[in-house]
């Protein structure tokens, strides 16, 4: 294979592999995104209209665009098979790692200017942005991409904690002081971590390949868990916590017998999975803000809130090994379970957002309360219902 071509054939073969993915959601849940973008434009106007007007929006601002780039991951498209035959070739794979920067670069631009455009109208109220600041943003960029290079070289997670720390204030600050139109210091600290960078980088070592490899995985891991919310990704790893004090309190509260049996595996599945229990909590979360910042207009978006919950967790049906099936329920009583089990969460988590409306007693109408009921009984009923596939080839191995 010629190592020059190497690259680009890497990253054809990535964008080929999402593109079937994303071609499969398009097609299915174009009319859901539609209505989901309408509701989030509306709500965001109504957010503008509630922002206090002497709220510090050059430092909002300045976190919203750190907290972004703190996230970037360099893509080198390398795979783990590549320590045994790229390692060799090392000295001649420079070209192929400055492609990966500069695409790692590219996409962090796009994404952040992308976040800018988008919230535009909330900067203009007290920052202009022009030519210039655009120019020192992309400039943060690089050097983000730089640092994040780095991390490769650390040698233990306590390096690797104060460096990402590091990383975030500068940012931050380098950020706000654009921000500000302080061009003295916002020029002063970008300076200064350039000339940081160039020190650290000109130090001749060689790569990380595992780290590299990690990285990477992590970042298509990413893409995976994503896409797996609208269609089942066969053999998606997982990261789980026991959580032993939720798993003690589902023991209590679900009755001891067979035909419980499914409803608590799902439960404790839900309750270990990171994915589907953080997803939960920020879906149940946002809620709460929304209903706390607008409460005339809340109980919209409770809807919404509750069709994504339920929407997002119909793939937790496919979590469970092939094995269980063995197990003398008939799967008309399993598929009975999983639908008990979403319909249990959206009525807690719907509880949890009406009672955040009834603390201001004036709008929390009790036919909110009827409304959001039926809602769920129904989505899960008709819609989940339809959705559900218990079958051995439905589960993962």
């Amino acid at each position: 294979m010629d190592i020059k071509s190497l690259w680009g054939l890497r990253v054809q073969e990535f964008y080929r592999k999402m593109f079937r993915y994303y071609s499969i959601i398009g097609a299915n849940v174009v009319y859901f995104l539609l209505i989901i973008s309408s509701i989030f434009i509306y709500y965001f106007n109504l957010f503008l209209q509630w922002i206090p007007p002497q709220i510090p929006v050059e430092g909002i601002l300045s976190l919203f665009v750190a907290f972004i780039l703190i996230q970037t991951k360099v893509r080198t498209f390398i795979k783990r098979a590549d320590i045994v035959f790229l390692l060799p070739l090392e000295s001649k794979l420079k070209p192929y790692f400055i492609k990966s920067l500069v695409y790692s670069f590219v996409i962090d631009a796009i994404k952040l200017l992308s976040f800018i455009a988008v919230f535009l109208s909330l900067f203009l109220k007290t920052i202009y942005i022009d030519l210039p600041i655009l120019f020192f943003i992309v400039g943060i960029i690089a050097y983000n991409i730089l640092m994040k290079w780095d991390e490769q070289w650390l040698e233990n997670h306590v390096q690797l904690v104060l460096h990402r720390i590091n990383r975030f204030f500068s940012i931050y600050l380098m950020n706000y002081f654009l921000f500000k139109n302080d061009w003295i210091f916002a020029f002063l600290l970008i300076s200064v971590n350039f000339v940081y960078l160039i020190y650290f980088i000109e130090r001749k070592r060689i790569l990380n390949w595992q780290r590299l490899i990690e990285e990477e995985e992590s970042a298509l891991l990413k893409n995976f868990k994503f896409i797996n919310y609208f269609i089942d990704v066969p053999n998606l790893k997982r990261s789980f916590r026991n959580r032993r004090l939720l798993t003690f309190i589902l023991k209590r509260c679900i009755p001891y017998g067979q035909s419980s049996t499914f409803v608590y595996l799902y439960s404790h599945l839900f309750v270990r999975y990171n994915d589907y229990f953080y997803l939960y909590l920020r879906l149940t979360v946002i809620g709460m803000f929304v209903n706390y910042a607008m409460p005339t207009n809340g109980w919209i978006f409770n809807l919404l809130i509750l069709f994504m919950t339920g929407f997002q967790v119909i793939p937790l049906q496919h979590e469970m090994k092939q094995s269980l099936l063995l197990y003398p329920i008939s799967k008309s009583q399993i598929k009975d379970s999983f639908l008990k089990f979403v319909l249990v969460i959206l009525y807690a988590q719907f509880i949890i957002l009406y009672f955040t409306m009834f603390i201001n007693a004036s709008t929390a109408k009790i036919y909110f309360l009827v409304i959001g009921s039926l809602f769920v009984y129904v989505f899960v009923y008709y819609f989940v219902s339809k959705r559900v596939n218990i079958s051995g080839s439905a589960l993962k191995e």
